[in-house]
């Protein structure tokens, strides 16, 4: 009975061990993924200076630090809890989404870039584009001639950029109420998402 009850506490300890190493490895991936996307921003920040990258490319690359950043945030949570180990499956799959967030949030950042240069949502905070009548004639003729107003407009594309990778739900938040707002009217003549987004 003695020799039970002294290993007992050994058990707890390597439990405890077992438990504070079921985070590192999380944080490992998701510190590359941030060197990454650092090095990523940075390169493309010096190129689009020198006009060799379309800008919206710093708006894709905006989502990607976004959905990083989201990362970190998320595993620095859950080293705060106390868990059981993960299964290697839900270890894998967890490792797989630190890697694709950045990308997800790209691909938001994008789609919420053309929904603003859409007109579909309007006001004080969203960026305001200066689009020509001229005609286009290809995708790249239309990325080119639609493009924000000011430099404040750009400043608040590429803040909404970021914001659009970090918080995953809001893109859809976005889609669903104009295909709501869509759906209730249903007139030629209304405008959808013309008010502000709630979350």
């Amino acid at each position: 009975m003695e020799k039970s009850n002294a290993l007992h506490p050994m058990n707890t300890t390597d439990n405890t061990q077992t438990k504070s190493c079921a985070q590192p490895s999380q944080a490992t991936h998701v510190a590359i993924v941030i060197i990454m996307v650092v090095v990523a921003m940075a390169t493309t920040a010096i190129l689009a200076k020198f006009g060799m990258i379309p800008y919206e490319t710093l708006i894709f690359v905006s989502g990607t630090v976004g959905g990083a950043v989201n990362s970190f945030r998320r595993i620095q949570n859950l080293s705060m809890v106390k868990t059981e180990k993960p299964d290697v499956m839900t270890e894998r799959l967890v490792i797989i989404q630190i890697y694709l967030s950045p990308f997800v949030g790209g691909v938001f950042a994008f789609v919420l870039y053309t929904i603003f240069m859409a007109g579909f949502v309007q006001g004080a905070l969203f960026p305001v584009f200066a689009s020509g009548k001229e005609e286009y004639k290809t995708f790249s003729d239309f990325v080119a001639m639609t493009i924000p107003a000011t430099n404040a407009d750009v400043a608040k594309a590429i803040v909404w950029a970021f914001i659009a990778g970090f918080s995953e739900g809001l893109v859809p938040n976005f889609i669903n109420k104009i295909t709501k707002d869509t759906g209730i009217t249903n007139q030629p003549d209304a405008s959808p998402g013309r008010d502000t987004i709630q979350n």
